[in-house]
Formats: C-alpha cells, sequence, structure tokens
C-alpha cells in the first residue's frame, strides 16, 4: 500500500520536472531568439546617382518585426524596401531602422546612409565667360556682365550678374547657403521648389522679363576653385505688350 501510495507523488515529481524544463528550454529559446535580434544589421548602402533605384534591407531573422523610418516621411515596417524606382536628391540622407520584439526586452536600432549623387556632364557649346549670348526672332544684344555675385538672398541662395543692357538671376535652394556647391547637372524650373537640384533663371533684356523654360540641364563646376554655372541652349520666353516672344540663351558665370 506504501508503494501504491507514492506513485502519484513520483508522477507529479516527473511532471513537474518536465514542466520545468520545458519552461527552461523555452526561455533558453527566446533568450536566443533576442539574442539573436541584438546582432542584426541594416545592410550597407552604396550611393545612386539620380535617377536610379534605391533599395534598403537588412539581416532576415524569422519573427522579428521590422521598422524603418527616413526622408521624406518614408515609412515602412518590412525588411526589404524599394524607397524609390527614379532617386532624387530629396530621397538622400540617414534611414534609420529599429529591429524588435514583444518578448524582447531591448530593441535593435541601426541605420544606413543613402547618399545620391548629381549626374555629370558638360555644356556641349562654346561659352565666353561672364556673358550671356542671345539668339532667336528677336534681335536681342548680347550681355558682357561687368559684375558678377553669387551668395544668399531673398527665396533663395542668388547668384546675380549686371550688365549695361540688363540683368540675370539665378535663384537656387536655401540648401547651398549653408552648403558649397556639388558639381553636376541641375535643372530650370518655373518656380522654385525645395529639390537641391532645381534652379529658377530670370533675366531682364531689351526691356523684356525673360523666364527659362522648365526641367532644362545648368552645369555647376568649380574651376580654380570658384564656382561656374554654365548652360547652353535654354529657350525664354518673355511678354512685350500682348506679344509673347522667345529666344534662346547661352550663358556661362563664374564666381569672381
Amino acid at each position: 500500500m506504501k508503494t501504491r501510495s507514492l506513485l502519484p507523488c513520483l508522477f507529479a515529481f516527473v511532471l513537474l520536472n518536465c514542466l520545468s524544463s520545458c519552461i527552461k528550454a523555452e526561455e533558453d529559446i527566446m533568450e536566443e531568439f533576442c539574442n539573436n535580434i541584438k546582432g542584426l544589421h541594416a545592410h550597407p548602402f552604396t550611393a545612386v546617382t539620380e535617377g536610379q533605384q534605391i533599395d534598403i534591407s537588412a539581416d532576415y531573422l524569422d519573427g522579428a518585426n521590422y521598422y524603418w523610418s527616413g526622408p521624406g516621411n518614408f515609412q515602412s515596417y518590412t525588411r526589404d524596401n524599394t524607397v524609390s524606382t527614379y532617386a532624387s536628391l530629396s530621397d538622400r540622407g540617414w534611414y534609420y531602422l529599429k529591429i524588435y520584439s514583444s518578448e524582447c526586452a531591448e530593441d535593435k536600432f541601426d541605420s544606413v546612409y543613402v547618399d545620391v549623387k548629381f549626374p555629370q556632364g558638360n555644356p556641349s557649346c562654346t561659352l565666353t565667360n561672364n556673358t550671356a549670348a542671345f539668339s532667336g526672332a528677336l534681335v536681342l544684344g548680347d550681355q558682357s556682365f561687368s559684375f558678377v555675385s553669387f551668395g544668399s538672398g531673398p527665396g533663395g541662395y542668388t547668384v546675380t550678374a549686371n550688365s549695361s543692357n540688363g540683368d540675370m538671376t539665378i535663384t537656387m535652394s536655401d540648401y547651398w547657403n549653408t552648403h558649397d556647391f556639388e558639381d553636376g547637372i541641375y535643372y530650370t524650373n518655373s518656380t522654385l521648389p525645395d529639390a537641391i537640384n532645381k534652379i529658377l533663371i530670370t533675366d531682364v533684356n531689351q526691356s523684356i522679363f525673360w523666364t527659362a523654360e522648365p526641367n532644362k540641364p545648368v552645369y555647376i563646376s568649380h574651376v580654380g576653385g570658384k564656382r561656374r554655372i554654365s548652360f547652353c541652349g535654354i529657350q525664354f520666353s518673355g511678354t512685350w505688350g500682348s506679344t509673347l516672344y522667345t529666344t534662346t540663351v547661352n550663358t556661362q558665370l563664374t564666381q569672381p
């Protein structure tokens, strides 16, 4: 009878031991899982040129959760992402990653810097420094600028060029008030947007206010340590009375 009375106790003891072992094994598995989260990383990123695709990704761990945030209010809860199929300079910056699980006390944080480069190129025409050359149906005298200034101004970073028969004004993003120009191809636009590669170009010639057509290439470079802005064959439009005129302009301006 004593042996029989011990059996339930032995069974309970074995059951508790098994349960304790299972709990310990599960705790060990979860500890290993949480330690593995700490070892995950965002993948290093290589620079792309404007117009290329931007992809960001991280190491994979089954059961882990991922959260990305970055420029332009970018957010994603997936491990691998295409940020943009056509990279713009506004996509440039730090992308932050959090890897986490409700079962783990600590989250893993990492980041990658996405560098979007300016496309490179050179103007295709022969240019005379600090001169704007005009051609078109309306006869306009070329402008030989006696004074050229580069610096901050109303509405953004401003380049002004003065001549006896009119002035040219180039307005760029405020970004360039605190950064040196990056060499590459920028683009004209009818208004000045936030994008750092956009340029608004206006000119006064023959008492007509001229504005450059949008989305045309403008080349920025450094020559002898001086900033230079050049463009070829950009069409400008202006109104005299009720008549709309167009003219084609080649220009090169170099910082004094």
